[in-house]
């Protein structure tokens, strides 16, 4: 027992200081004997005659009561009790028994000013709090058994829940609270619970006061429907569970707001209790709604409401809003409009399709799956790319389906959110895919791509090469953009690249990159082809880059093949026409032998990346959208995987991040050595030319026919010839040992169409052989 102070205890503090323990009146005691065994005759003195037997036995409970009574220590009565608990109910301090202040921390909880004096004595009635009231203040006072004690912390702890709800919807009245839709549709359903509860409150205020005994019999009790506390403890028992239900949804809104709110009261819902389960389905049907709200804007017409960022679908902070016609229901929300700028920047269409709005997963409801939700998602782009980027003049009918197939949404239809979702995802995607395939002829493009851009129309690309070969050799600085518009002209006009559609020709361009000093045109030519919104939303700037990227390698790989054709045909024509030059026959056969490993070596590699890479890459991509199936996100990942497949096996990249471009830099500088040795074996055709005009010049004047007009230098000559030999042996070398290493290194490569290419490189074992015998002379 504590002393504590009445006064300390009054209702006098604010709520937001109180805890949920009751105040008691405390028991005027009275000196007993220790022993537990008071004489007969001094019960019988204080007027307990337990000697008169009526024939029917008194209880425990009876004799106890008699006994307290007898000892000055009556039962307090009930209907002063009865009193106080209907204003514990409401959260207001009774006459005899209060809540208690919350003290201090570091004051003990269960003392107060008073009862440090030593001022009356107290019982703790919980984990938070005491009561007290001297007999001095009050002219009741009167023993409380231990069964009263636990019904009156039960209804006070009513009270404290309901000053928590008060207290949530006063904060929320008042305009504290941050809460967004999802908080008011809350508190629009814990006020229609209070009212219930006010009701029941008036309905038990009504019912003591017809039971109220006399004024001047306090003690008098009236039978039938009289009110007591045992009564009052069985008829609010259900209110007090529903009561913490509604605040531990307080609680819950406090911390959480939108989709999570909802996603953790649904969880709720999951228990065994049918009276929890259905409270807990009104709630989360009540505090759904805006959920739903803005959930049906959203798939029924691509419009985003959700000014306190509730929904899971929100505008992305980081993605900058520009020029676009704002939304009239969420401002700032420009759609996939706002995220262009005036020019129509390259990528832009991509950026807002990607970033304009993101998926928050910890926004999604419990009662809705991820891989739903990212259906619902991917319908409110679709149909706000419809409206806003893809300027579609059969929206309106578009709309109509949409709105035909929906219906109001609500949680307590989850079976019919399922098919409204279903259908109105299925017309979006299907109407943004025909927009894609028939509108805006996206594989007119992507084969035009596949034709120019890696180099798939054969005849364009020799007609392009022969017509800028002539330029290309000369230093970068020379080059001039509109010179290669008109290459780029007469060989679309002199190939079937003239009868495709004017729309795709006239994307194509070719143009300059930036060169530094002593780079020729090779270096830095380049076709491009232009795309803008929406096709930009597919062929992105990273999708364009890697075209040019596939290209720059094709490119090199034709160039090297034109200049190695011209050499062969030196080569094959020199080799007849010198054979009179004594000391040239190997040499000319080495050349041979040369080139032709060479020509096997390019033909083998444009065969892959022509046959086995891109046409096969292709045939996968043309497969899926003959199907049209899915979405636009379905799209751009089948065109990403193709794009990809075709990059990573064409520049035989390696999944390695250290090793990535081993193998494209081996073919690069054997393409290196190919040319070096296409310009020695230039300068040999040439030397063996002027030798065997020196020849003739010699034997004509041997004959007297004419006179020598130079001098005889055949030192010089000779000089000549050893640097060209040397010139012709180091690139031939050089070749050889970079295919050797390329076709040991793409034997082991992940991929398995490396590594039959590496098979077909070295068909016969020649490489491998060569491998072994230079591995033995490095050991010698």
């Amino acid at each position: 027992m504590n002393p504590v102070n009445p006064a300390s205890t009054s209702g006098s503090g604010g709520q937001s200081s109180l805890r949920g323990a009751p105040v008691f009146p405390a028991t005027q005691t009275t000196p007993v004997s220790s022993s537990s065994r008071t004489p007969l005759a001094e019960v019988q003195a204080n007027g307990l005659n337990f000697t008169a037997w009526s024939g029917k036995g008194k209880s425990k409970a009876e004799i106890l009561k008699a006994w307290r009574t007898s000892n000055g220590q009556p039962p307090f009565p009930d209907v002063l009790l009865l009193r106080d608990c209907l204003y514990l109910l409401q959260g207001i301090d009774g006459r005899y028994v209060r809540f208690a202040l919350r003290p201090p921390h570091e004051q003990n909880p269960y003392l107060t000013d008073k009862g440090k004096a030593g001022d009356g004595t107290a019982f703790s009635l919980g984990k938070e709090g005491t009561g007290s009231l001297p007999a001095s203040d009050e002219d009741q006072v009167g023993h409380i058994s231990q069964s009263i004690r636990t019904l009156l912390a039960d209804l006070s702890e009513m009270g404290m829940l309901y000053r928590r709800v008060t207290h949530f919807l006063e904060t929320h009245q008042a305009g504290q609270s941050k809460g967004g839709m999802t908080e008011q549709s809350l508190c629009h359903f814990l006020h229609h619970e209070l009212s219930e509860y006010h009701r029941l409150l008036a309905v038990l205020e009504s019912q003591m006061s017809l039971g109220e005994p006399e004024a001047n019999s306090p003690t008098a009790e009236t039978e039938g429907s009289r009110l007591t506390l045992l009564r009052l403890g069985l008829w609010t028992e259900e209110m007090r569970l529903k009561l913490k239900l509604m605040t531990n949804a307080v609680d819950d809104a406090t911390s959480l707001h939108g989709g999570a709110l909802v996603s953790h009261i649904h969880a709720s819902t999951s228990h065994g209790d049918p009276l929890v389960r259905t409270f807990m389905d009104r709630i989360l049907e009540e505090v759904s709604k805006p959920f739903f709200l803005t959930l049906q804007r959203w798939i029924f017409s691509g419009e985003l409401h959700d000014p306190f960022q509730e929904f899971f679908v929100q505008l992305n902070p980081d993605a900058s809003v520009r020029v676009g016609r704002e939304s009239p229901y969420n401002p700032g929300d420009t759609g996939f409009e706002g995220g262009m700028d005036a020019a129509g920047g390259p990528d832009e269409a991509h950026k807002v399709w990607e970033k304009k709005y993101v998926f928050v997963k910890k926004m999604v409801p419990g009662f809705v799956s991820e891989e739903f939700a990212k259906k619902i998602f991917s319908t409110g782009r679709s149909l706000n790319f419809i409206r806003y980027n893809c300027h579609d003049n059969d929206w309106i009918e578009t709309q109509a389906k949409i709105a035909n197939a929906g219906q109001a949404l609500k949680y307590g239809d989850l079976a019919g959110l399922e098919r409204s979702i279903d259908d109105a995802y299925s017309i979006a995607s299907q109407r943004l895919l025909e927009i894609f395939y028939d509108k805006l002829n996206l594989m007119d493009h992507l084969k035009a791509l596949k034709s120019y851009l890696m180099l798939g129309a054969g005849d364009f690309a020799e007609l392009l090469m022969e017509a800028l070969s002539p330029r290309l050799g000369k230093p970068a600085i020379s080059l001039y953009r509109h010179h290669l518009t008109s290459d780029l002209e007469t060989a679309i006009r002199s190939s079937n690249a003239q009868y495709d559609p004017p729309d795709v020709l006239r994307r194509l361009d070719a143009r300059v990159l930036e060169y530094s000093h002593g780079e020729i045109g090779w270096d830095c030519f380049t076709l491009e082809y232009k795309v803008e919104a929406p096709l930009n939303a597919v062929l992105d700037n990273k999708a364009m880059v890697e075209y040019e990227r596939v290209f720059h390698h094709l490119w090199r790989l034709k160039r090297v093949e034109a200049a190695l054709t011209q050499g062969w045909m030196r080569v094959t024509s020199g080799s007849r026409m010198f054979e009179r030059i004594p000391g040239l026959t190997n040499d000319w056969h080495h050349c041979r032998v040369v080139q032709a490993e060479m020509v096997h070596f390019l033909r083998q590699l444009q065969a892959f990346c022509q046959l086995e890479v891109i046409e096969c890459s292709w045939q996968s991509l043309a497969d899926f959208t003959s199907k049209r199936e899915g979405d636009l996100d379905a799209l751009i990942s089948a065109h990403r995987t193709y794009l990809d497949r075709v990059a990573r096996k064409v520049l035989l990249l390696s999944h390695k991040r250290d090793k990535q471009e081993i193998l494209l830099d081996l073919v690069r500088e054997a393409l290196t050595a190919i040319l070096s040795f296409r310009d020695a074996t230039d300068e040999l055709y040439s030397w063996c030319l002027a030798e065997a005009t020196r020849l003739d010049r010699l034997r004509d004047d041997s004959r007297g026919l004419a006179p020598a007009l130079i001098p005889d230098d055949s030192g010089r000559a000779q000089d000549q010839l050893r640097s060209i030999r040397e010139r012709v042996k180091k690139s031939s070398i050089d070749f050889q040992d970079r295919v050797i290493s390329l076709c040991h290194l793409a034997a082991g490569h992940s991929d398995l169409d490396v590594r039959f290419l590496a098979i077909r490189m070295a068909f016969n074992g020649h490489y491998a052989l060569r491998r072994s015998k230079s591995k033995t002379l490095r050991a010698t």
